[in-house]
């Protein structure tokens, strides 16, 4: 009961937003900083980026250096031979040891290296593009456990004035039971109330705790942080919606999902001019430093320099299937992004249309608490004045926490519709949560 006690009070007595401490905002930050997802397409992200760099290095020239000792059964020219003079026979030797600096550099081969360097980028841009969606799906997983928190605790508070309620009801009852004044059923009922709103108070805590430990592994701190009184509450800074139509418009252009796909797209495109490439000619410019030596130490060194055109000829159709595979390749991805931002669409309609329905409840849900609440005070007063019944009463109570909770779910679905929204819309960041939310007091009405 202390739990409850603490927020009736602040029904009474609100809070400073400065006071709960933790914010929506500082928890997606946090939440950024130390998640394993994130964490992972951070990582995939710098592996793509040297993925681009490797392949960007291929443009520049090559050098190898190849050493060899080689044992012969017979002596052989310890070098090449160059004339048939008597000045120009070499040395022969068994042992020959021979030292090799190769230099090449590809001046065309077909587009093979430009596409590599163009897949590569693509695969940096859905990496990024895959980072964006970690991000956004972490910030709604933080904001949906931070509000369900809020709203559960607002809910726990909402059953513990009613269990407060019906605790003075019991101890009315007995008072009259004693006095003779009201018979056995009416403290039987109090008590068969008070014994349910209990067992239910249960479920309540429960599911409060169950959503301040999802909060607390989303952020990766003990729950004794993400405890709902630690909690600021949050509301929109304009409950006004953006328009659907130029929401869906921008969002085909921000979602990560759309980016994704237009980058398997890119790189579908690059396989399709790589596999292209090994149709055609290839030309390198070569060179060479050659040293030659044999086990008494004689040595001879020179050098050569070209250059080398390959050129395919036949390989049984093999290179024209391949280029098939990526032609097919490339068409399946231009058909998932066009799936990619169906889905976007279809994800803002559906946002959207629940964030209105959320926003068009809180009227309706607020002025059904005020009712309900004036209707369980008239029958406690009818009560009290032994004009009206116990069970009336009792009813009222239970409207009046039904009405309460429904609110409480309300009013923070209309900040999580429009989370969702965002998300929807690529627009999920830090910078937005800033922007669009702002804390309030908490306050539990009496």
């Amino acid at each position: 009961m202390k739990r409850g006690l603490v927020w009736m009070l602040a029904g009474f007595l609100p809070l400073p937003a400065a006071a709960a401490g933790l914010t929506l905002p500082a928890a997606v930050e946090r939440a950024l900083a130390r998640f394993p997802s994130v964490a992972a397409a951070r990582a995939q992200q710098r592996q793509a980026q040297e993925g681009l760099a490797a392949a960007e290095g291929a443009r520049g020239p090559r050098g190898v250096l190849n050493g060899w000792a080689t044992q012969y059964q017979k002596p052989v020219a310890v070098s090449p031979i160059h004339g048939f003079s008597p000045g120009q026979l070499p040395d022969f030797d068994r042992t020959i040891l021979q030292g090799q600096l190769a230099a090449n550099y590809v001046i065309w081969d077909g587009g093979a290296t430009g596409a590599r360097i163009a897949a590569a980028g693509s695969q940096l841009g859905g990496a990024e593009a895959a980072l964006g969606a970690a991000e956004q799906d972490l910030a709604e997983r933080v904001a949906a456990a931070y509000l369900t928190a809020l709203g559960k605790a607002r809910t726990l508070a909402a059953h513990d004035q009613r269990m407060a309620a019906l605790e003075s009801e019991l101890g009315r009852s007995r008072r009259l039971l004693d006095a003779g004044k009201a018979p056995q059923v009416e403290v039987l009922r109090a008590e068969a109330n008070l014994a349910g709103a209990g067992s239910q108070r249960v479920s309540l805590a429960a599911a409060l705790d169950n959503a301040e430990r999802d909060l607390a592994r989303l952020l990766d701190v003990p729950v004794e942080e993400t405890r709902a009184p630690r909690l600021a509450p949050e509301r929109l800074r304009d409950p006004v919606a953006p328009d659907r139509e130029a929401l869906a418009r921008a969002a085909i252009e921000r979602s990560p999902a759309v980016a994704q796909a237009r980058a398997q797209l890119a790189v579908a495109e690059a396989n399709v001019t790589l596999a292209v490439s090994a149709l055609r000619p290839e030309l390198r410019a070569v060179a060479n430093l050659n040293d030659w030596a044999s086990s008494k130490g004689n040595a001879a060194t020179e050098w050569n320099a070209g250059f080398q055109v390959t050129v395919p000829l036949f390989d049984g159709g093999t290179v024209r299937r391949r280029v098939a595979q990526a032609q097919a390749g490339r068409d399946a991805a231009a058909e998932q992004v066009r799936l990619a931002e169906a889905q976007v669409r279809e994800a803002i309609d559906r946002a959207a249309a629940a964030a209105e329905e959320a926003a068009g409840r809180i009227e309706s849900l607020t002025r059904a608490a005020d009712r309900f609440a004036e209707v369980a005070r008239v029958q406690k007063l009818l009560l009290d004045n032994g004009a009206g019944t116990q069970t009336d009463y009792l009813a009222a109570e239970a409207d009046l926490l039904a009405a309460r909770a429904s609110l409480a779910e309300g009013e923070q679905a209309v900040v999580l519709t429009r989370v969702d929204l965002a998300r929807a819309a690529g627009r999920l960041t830090l910078d937005w949560l800033s922007a669009n939310l702002e804390t309030r007091p908490l306050e539990i009405r009496p």
